[in-house]
């Protein structure tokens, strides 16, 4: 339980940090069982950071109910000069109203019911959730059932879900998952593994920290490769620049856009760092990123021939996709380590089917893309799906609404293609950079909200998401 509020409090810390009024009015709303238990204990650390403020707590349901473990964390809490609230009806919520900050409590896993409409309960969960606080949860958003993707009931809406151990249905499963915000998955020292019978895997911080090890001090531009990103046509220059952003972000070493000769100026104004060429000279590339903003014309069909045609690993996205529209077997004769990331429409002209049945089940989609393909595939959208030719499904634990929208999908594409150069299979590439990407995008939303997220706040917040994502490395 301690490790478990220590989790709590760092992401509450992490949030102060981003935006200090925050800060200044924390109320933390708590439960009778363990859930509760958790928020005593990241009460207690908050009270002691310099970075809060007013740290209230208040409490649903009588201190006799609390018991174990909980009630020793709200022993000490109290010990320590708190004043724990017992709210008795709705004017005890009331703090809730001027609150920055909420750490929601109330309940974890073993909620076994809906809240009653209008109980005191679904009325604290709505107050938590009326958007004038930022609302970290603990385990699960209050109020939603941990094992379905349910949420047509009162419960609590989390800007991010602390959760312990291993991610739960809930945050896999819309509309549940909507409802979670960003997810940190936090190792308090379960022995258990996860159980769920028919359950999607999930890729978390945990399974993408083990590429990212320390950088050896003898390294050079050379040690991380060098990416080719094939597009940047006419009046598409900035996809290319953000691909080509991105994968400098992610560690590149060399990035050299290739493009047609008027959109090579604008290139190199946007992404100095980068080099450019007209044609591709695989000797002096390790991978390529192929599509962003690419075109259909017939110099950009040469274009995508030379690099399916080159042994370099490569990633295809946008007009690549669409150049290969009903013919994603053409990808079969490659040598190379191949990854797709097409959106639902793409998906649905390389594979023929309507997008709205494509839509119907994506995994099974994503599934049969990398089959008919033999290459890595991810299926972009909310909690993307990442397919293998040889079966293997995953879902990635990260990413939120405001990341539809133009421009996104060449950063990731960027990414990928960055993973790819420093030799990683395609299977680990695609995995770790779309939970990159989507974690980047979740701390550039919890900076400008949803409705503001543009494709260059992804690429600058690159460098926080790989920050966390080495924090979660084993010990």
């Amino acid at each position: 339980m301690a490790r478990a509020s220590e989790g709590v409090a760092r992401e509450c810390v992490r949030a102060i940090g981003t935006e200090p009024l925050r800060g200044e009015r924390v109320v933390v709303l708590c439960g009778t069982g363990n859930n509760g238990g958790d928020g005593f204990g990241a009460a207690r650390l908050l009270r002691r950071s310099p970075v809060t403020g007013d740290v209230a707590v208040l409490l649903l349901g009588g201190r006799g109910k609390v018991s174990g473990d909980a009630a020793g964390m709200l022993r000490r809490l109290e010990e320590e000069g708190a004043a724990v609230v017992e709210v008795e009806d709705a004017a005890g919520l009331e703090p809730l109203r001027g609150a920055t900050l909420v750490v929601d409590a109330l309940f974890g896993t073993g909620l076994s019911r809906p809240l009653e409409e209008g109980s005191l309960h679904a009325q604290a969960v709505r107050l938590a959730s009326s958007r004038r606080a930022f609302v970290v949860s603990v385990d699960v958003p209050s109020g939603l059932d941990s094992g379905t993707g349910r949420a047509d009931v009162p419960h609590v809406r989390a800007d991010v879900t602390v959760t312990f151990g291993f991610p739960k249905l809930s945050h896999l499963l819309l509309p549940a998952a909507g409802s979670c915000g960003r997810i940190v998955v936090a190792d308090i020292g379960l022995l258990i593994e996860p159980g769920t019978a028919g359950a999607p895997e999930a890729v978390t911080a945990c399974d993408v920290a083990p590429f990212f090890r320390r950088r050896p001090a003898a390294a050079h531009k050379g040690t991380f490769g060098t990416v080719g990103i094939v597009g940047g046509a006419w009046g598409m220059a900035g996809a290319a620049a953000l691909a080509a952003r991105s994968a400098f972000r992610c560690g590149s070493g060399k990035v050299v856009v290739i493009a047609e000769e008027a959109s090579r100026g604008a290139i190199h104004t946007l992404v100095p760092e980068a080099t450019t060429s007209a044609v591709i000279v695989p000797g002096g590339l390790t991978a390529l990123a192929v599509g962003p903003g690419l075109g259909t014309s017939p110099a950009s069909r040469a274009l995508l021939d030379a690099a399916l045609q080159s042994a370099l690993p490569a990633v295809l996205d946008a007009d690549a996709l669409n150049l290969l529209a009903g013919r994603p077997e053409l990808l079969q004769g490659r040598n190379a380590p191949t990854v797709l990331t097409p959106h639902p429409g793409e998906a649905s002209r390389l594979l023929g089917v309507p997008t709205a049945v494509l839509c119907g089940d994506v995994e099974a989609a994503a599934k049969r893309l990398a089959e008919r393909s033999g290459a890595t595939v991810v299926l972009k959208g909310f909690r993307s799906v990442v397919a293998t030719p040889d079966g293997e499904v995953r879902r990635i634990l990260s990413g939120n609404p405001g990341m539809a929208s133009g421009g996104s999908g060449d950063v990731l594409t960027g990414i990928v293609g960055a993973f790819l150069a420093r030799g990683l299979a395609a299977r680990d590439a695609a995995a770790s950079a779309a939970f990159l990407h989507g974690l980047a995008g979740d701390l550039a939303s919890e900076r400008t909200g949803e409705e503001a997220l543009v494709a260059s706040d992804i690429v600058e917040a690159l460098g926080d998401a790989l920050r966390i994502v080495c924090e979660s490395a084993p010990a």
